[in-house]
């Protein structure tokens, strides 16, 4: 019985965030204090099964009330001041934008005369809109950013006011992209998709080569850059103690995590590091996959909707997959450690996405093995560079930014190269049968590898006995 209990209270974490995805799934019908009353008895309860049951319960009952936040209204005229939450995206005779309304949140499209107050807008800016709303195409494409309805803008003005906490947030991003542009025009918006997630104006040619190799995933913002933001800062506030390091660390992640739009993968790698850094602060040391049970059950509970966005699912299973695999990979290859250790997070990534990514996107590119051998520890530096060194770059300007920024044109122009390169390779694509066989071979091949190292040391202790 007691063997029992220590294996159900280690597997807490892991039946509590599957409980609560699934309950996000089941929007069940009652308010919103009810769930708040459930979460607070799950809090004061040390009954583990009465925990599981109530993650259900309250996962479900917040997921029910964020739908239903989401219920379209008639459409009709509309005038009022937004927020932009996005920065806006240029399609060909059209800008859109997500942005906040006295109504909801609402995807909004402006062209000709009122897309021109948008040029060069951010996340933030505050505007003056005239306009029709209706009915979304596709709503639950969208339910993951909590858009309501789509809002076609006929007039559009600028309104100049900006709430206090953007502003270090807006400093920092913009001197993120003033030191990119000391950088050859092509490589800006891969350099700076690499630090902030902000690929925008990428040449189409630049971004197909990125994606037939595999590499599609760094020119987005990922756990990977929270791991260096850390790694950056972290030395740095190595004198401060324990308490005063913790809040630094916490408030630099934050600002990081606002910087790069809250992308559902860095909320994922922000709130895991956190738990690290809380977790170090109350001398308790939690691995990756308990970190990683609590940041996604903490995250659904807090936006049920997340669990639709399709980026914010590739992320939980990629860094589940290298939680759970990438080390008993690395054990089984031979050759280089860094090569090993690449390869084996590449591997472990690339087969916890597939079931996600194949159905969508069609078959994997086996160039994606090679691709990333080569690009990742360049890509990591890069990234790294631009979090530190990038952003003094980014506040001097003229030449002393494009000496400073040499290293990072270096890096940024080998892993296009890579791209390119990888990207013409005659390798096959892997579709879900082939991946399916890669994973049974994988697992198949860990295993063994762990039973002949039980039966050795079992032989060896034999061996001493006797």
């Amino acid at each position: 019985m007691g063997g029992a209990s220590r294996s159900l209270r280690s597997g807490l974490p892991f039946l509590f965030v599957a409980s609560v995805w699934w309950g996000a799934s089941l929007r069940i019908p009652f308010p919103m204090w009810s769930g708040v009353g459930v979460l607070l008895a799950i809090l004061l309860t040390r009954n583990r099964v009465l925990i599981v049951i109530g993650g259900v319960i309250v996962a479900g009952i917040f997921s029910f009330n964020a739908h239903g936040g989401l219920k379209p209204l008639s459409p009709s005229s509309w005038s009022g001041d937004v927020v932009l939450v996005s920065d806006p995206v240029t399609f060909p005779g059209r800008l859109v934008v997500d942005v906040d309304t006295s109504q909801g949140r609402m995807q909004m499209t402006a062209s000709g005369a009122a897309s021109r107050p948008l040029r060069g807008a951010t996340a933030g800016t505050v505007l003056e809109v005239r306009g029709r709303t209706r009915a979304l195409k596709n709503p639950e494409r969208l339910a993951s950013r909590h858009i309501r309805m789509s809002l076609m803008a006929t007039e559009v003005s600028r309104v100049n006011t900006t709430a206090l906490w953007r502003l270090p947030v807006d400093a920092v991003r913009s001197t993120v992209l003033r030191g990119s542009e000391v950088l050859p025009e092509d490589q800006q918006p891969v350099y700076a998709g690499f630090v902030i997630g902000d690929d925008r104006g990428s040449d189409p040619r630049v971004t197909k080569a990125f994606e037939d190799a595999g590499l599609s995933h760094l020119l987005v913002v990922s756990g990977q850059n929270v791991v260096f933001v850390m790694a950056v800062f972290s030395p740095a506030l190595a004198r401060l103690g324990r308490r005063s390091r913790s809040i630094s660390l916490v408030a630099i992640l934050l600002l990081f995590a606002a910087v790069t739009r809250f992308e559902p993968s860095v909320l994922r790698a922000t709130t895991m590091a956190m738990f690290a850094i809380l977790g170090a602060g109350a001398g308790r040391k939690l691995n990756g996959r308990v970190r990683l049970a609590l940041a996604v059950a903490v995250l659904v509970l807090i936006d049920p909707l997340l669990i639709s966005s399709f980026g914010f699912r590739l992320s939980v299973a990629a860094t589940a997959g290298i939680a759970l695999f990438a080390h008993p990979i690395a054990s089984r290859l031979r050759g280089p450690v860094i090569v090993r250790q690449v390869l084996s997070v590449t591997i472990a990534a690339q087969l916890a996405v597939a079931p996600f990514i194949v159905p969508v996107f069609g078959p994997m590119p086996l160039a994606a093995l090679p691709a990333n051998v080569l690009a990742e520890p360049v890509a990591g530096l890069v990234m790294m560079w631009g979090s530190s060194v990038g952003i003094v770059a980014g506040t001097l300007g003229g030449w002393p930014a494009l000496v400073l920024q040499l290293p990072a044109m270096i890096g940024v122009w080998w892993i296009m190269q890579v791209a390119e390169f990888s990207s013409n390779l005659p390798l096959p694509h892997l579709g879900l049968i082939e991946m399916a066989v890669v994973a049974a071979l994988t697992t198949g091949g860990i295993w063994s590898g762990s039973l002949w190292r039980i039966r050795r040391q079992s032989l060896r202790s034999n061996e001493v006995s006797g």
